[in-house]
This record gives C-alpha cells, sequence and structure tokens, in this order.
C-alpha cells in the first residue's frame, strides 16, 4: 500500500499542476560574462498557464564552485533571463544539494525587478521530494545525472591574511533575518557607525555579542607580527592564537579571533570589485554595525 503524499507547502499549493520537462541539463554553467562562475543539473518543467518550475541539483564537494545557497539570486535570475524572458515571474527555484549522500532540498523565493530580471532578498523553505513531485505533478528524478563531470582537483591559490577597510567591504546579505541580523549596511548608516562606533556586545545573537574592535586590532597585529617572521599563512592561526597577548581574552573574543584566522572572511572577488562574500557576511553585517575601522580578510593570490 503507497504512503500518503504529504500537502505541499502553502505558498506551492496553488501552483501545482502537470507539467513537462522541457530542459534537463547535467552541467549547466552560467554565461561567460556572469559574475560567478558554477555548475549544477538544471531540469525546467512548464505547462500552458502554469508558471514554470526550475530544479537545480548540485555536488558543492566535487569542486562545482559557487554553491546553490551563496549564489542563489544570481543562478535564479540567469535561467529566468535565458529561458523565460517573457515571463512577468521567475520559475518556481527548487534548490537541491547532495552534501555526502544527504539532501538538502529547499524551495527559495525571492524578491524580484520584473523590468531587469534580476532577484534579491532569497529566503529558504525546506520541501519534500514528494512535494516536488506533486508541484510539478510527475515523478522527479533528483540524481546528481549520469553527465555530471567532476572537476579536476587544482592546486589551491595562495592565501595570505591582509587588512581591509570595513567601510568599503561588499554588502552583506545574511540568510538569517531578524531584529539583529538586518540585510547590507547602506552608506551613510556606514559612515555613522565610523563616526560614533558601538563597543562591547549585545545579546541578540552571537555575531554582536562582543567587542570587535579589540578582536580586530589584535588579529591584524599578531597576523603582521606572524608574517614579519616568517610564518606560513597555515601555521599563522597558532601563531596568533598561541601568543601570550591573546591568552587575556574573553570567552567571545577568543571565540571570535579563531574565527578570523581559521574560519576567515573572503570576499567572493578580488580586490576592490566588491560582490558579495563566498564566507564571512554574517561577521561582516557585525563589523559594519559596529564601526569596526579595519578587519584582517582572507586575500587569494592572482
Amino acid at each position: 500500500m503507497n504512503e500518503p503524499v504529504p500537502p505541499l507547502p502553502a505558498l506551492l499549493a496553488d501552483l501545482a499542476g502537470p507539467r513537462e520537462r522541457i530542459i534537463d541539463e547535467h552541467m549547466y554553467r552560467l554565461p561567460p560574462q556572469a559574475s560567478r562562475r558554477g555548475t549544477f543539473r538544471l531540469q525546467l518543467f512548464t505547462a500552458p498557464g502554469l508558471r514554470a518550475v526550475a530544479i537545480a541539483t548540485q555536488k558543492p564537494s566535487a569542486g562545482e564552485g559557487a554553491s546553490l545557497t551563496n549564489a542563489a539570486e544570481t543562478y535564479a535570475a540567469t535561467v529566468w533571463q535565458q529561458y523565460f524572458p517573457d515571463d512577468p515571474e521567475p520559475p518556481i527555484w527548487i534548490a537541491h544539494m547532495i552534501i555526502d549522500d544527504q539532501r538538502d532540498l529547499t524551495v527559495v523565493t525571492f524578491t524580484a525587478d520584473p523590468a531587469k530580471h534580476t532577484l534579491r532578498a532569497p529566503q529558504w523553505r525546506r520541501i519534500s521530494p514528494a512535494s516536488v513531485d506533486a508541484l510539478v505533478g510527475r515523478p522527479v528524478d533528483l540524481k546528481r545525472g549520469s553527465g555530471f563531470t567532476p572537476s579536476e582537483i587544482e592546486p589551491d591559490p595562495e592565501s595570505t591574511y591582509v587588512a581591509r577597510w570595513v567601510m568599503v567591504l561588499p554588502r552583506p546579505a545574511p540568510f538569517r533575518k531578524d531584529g539583529c541580523m538586518t540585510a547590507g549596511v547602506p552608506w551613510w548608516r556606514r559612515l555613522g557607525r565610523q563616526l560614533v562606533p558601538r563597543r562591547g556586545g549585545r545579546d541578540c545573537c552571537w555575531y554582536h555579542g562582543g567587542d570587535w574592535h579589540i578582536v580586530s586590532k589584535l588579529a591584524i597585529r599578531l597576523a603582521a607580527q606572524a608574517k614579519a617572521a616568517g610564518v606560513s599563512f597555515e601555521d599563522t592561526p597558532s601563531y596568533v592564537l598561541d601568543h601570550p597577548d591573546s591568552q587575556g581574552l574573553t570567552e567571545w573574543e577568543r571565540e571570535a579571533l579563531f574565527s578570523l584566522m581559521v574560519d576567515t572572511i573572503r570576499p567572493a572577488a578580488p580586490w576592490p570589485r566588491r560582490e558579495g562574500y563566498n564566507n564571512g557576511q554574517h561577521r561582516a553585517q557585525a563589523l559594519l554595525d559596529a564601526g569596526v575601522r579595519r578587519i584582517l580578510i582572507e586575500h587569494l593570490a592572482e
């Protein structure tokens, strides 16, 4: 006896219907002029009178470039522009990440600009495979696809720690949005926080939980000392964290220092192109909110 199909999420209940698969491209790539690089399996389902459905499946661990999470707006907007330029709405975007044989299946909604075919402010909601089938009115193959070609492993580019002005960091777009972690910081607020910085911490989230001014100054100073002493990039975190000047930090300050040295802040594009983050945008948001002047980031050699 077949198990009952779980109901569709409310936001999709009125959008379900039988569709035909018109595209199944196992190694979809963004066009050369796009600002991001990445690959994924793209399946498109359409039917007259129904909104198109796009299902993107990716294995981030196989070197597929920008993830479906970090590049959600770019990926979805590009598919909208390329395949449905006359549609006033983007296709319903289903992001399917396969990580260590585990599924991360979500429906992603955006704020759309139909005139420019651009998207912003993504919101993720988990969805079951059965709900995906119900949405398109047919069974959907959620494998990565037989045409998947893992990228050849390339030597990692050399990294170094550099201090950058926080004022000109890329605009953050934190995934967790609430009263404490709003999206982005306009230029006038950035300037205001530089003139009247916030010190200490707030209890609304970990990112705002301590004084980034103290941590940032210490990280920049000790990383510079390590470089002058000939310490490699790989050994710099141990040098900084074991340094006597790091021993008197509070628990939060030590965690924050560890994050700067190990879980580094990495803007997505080489300086000075300020286009998003590969990592660290929640901390960047907190740094901008606090009015920190400079911060240590990881920079990849050209």
